[in-house]
C-alpha cells in the first residue's frame, strides 16, 4: 500500500508524570505509554482499534508537545538565535565593506590590519571574500 493511500492520522503525545499521554482527536481518542520510544506504536495500535482497520493502512504522524512555559521559552530563544544569525551577518557584510573601504583609499592590508587590530590574513580574506 502507498503512503498517499493511507489514511492520514494526527497524534498528540504529552509528557504527564512518568507517562506520555497520546491524544487522537480526529478519531476523539486518547492513549498512553510509559516511554517516549513507545509512543508511535501505541498511537498506531489506538488508531487501528479505533477505526477498526489493519496498522499498516494508516499513516499516523505524531507530534510531541512542550510544556507551555519551556514551548514560550523555546520559541524565544529559536527568535533570539534567528536575530543573532541575521546580525552576525550584516556584521560581516560591514566588516568586508570597511576593509574594502580602506584598501579602495590605499591603505595596504598591513595597514588596515593594524587599524582593525587583526591580523593581515584576515583583513585579506575580507577584502576578497565574496557576500554571502
Amino acid at each position: 500500500m502507498s503512503e498517499s493511500s493511507k489514511r492520514r492520522v494526527d497524534a498528540v503525545a504529552t509528557r504527564e508524570g512518568g507517562w506520555w499521554e497520546i491524544e487522537l482527536p480526529e478519531i476523539s481518542t486518547r492513549t498512553a505509554a510509559r516511554k517516549l520510544g513507545d509512543v508511535q506504536r501505541m498511537a498506531e495500535e489506538a488508531a487501528a482499534v479505533w477505526l477498526d482497520v489493519e496498522p499498516e493502512m494508516l499513516d499516523v504522524q505524531v507530534s510531541l508537545r512542550m510544556p507551555a512555559g519551556v514551548a514560550a521559552d523555546w520559541e524565544r530563544a529559536r527568535q533570539k538565535a534567528e536575530r543573532a544569525r541575521a546580525d552576525e551577518a550584516e556584521a560581516a557584510a560591514l566588516s568586508r565593506a570597511v576593509v574594502r573601504a580602506l584598501r579602495a583609499s590605499g591603505y595596504t592590508y598591513a595597514e588596515a590590519a593594524r587599524m582593525l587590530g587583526m591580523s593581515t590574513q584576515r583583513v585579506h580574506q575580507l577584502a576578497t571574500a565574496k557576500a554571502s
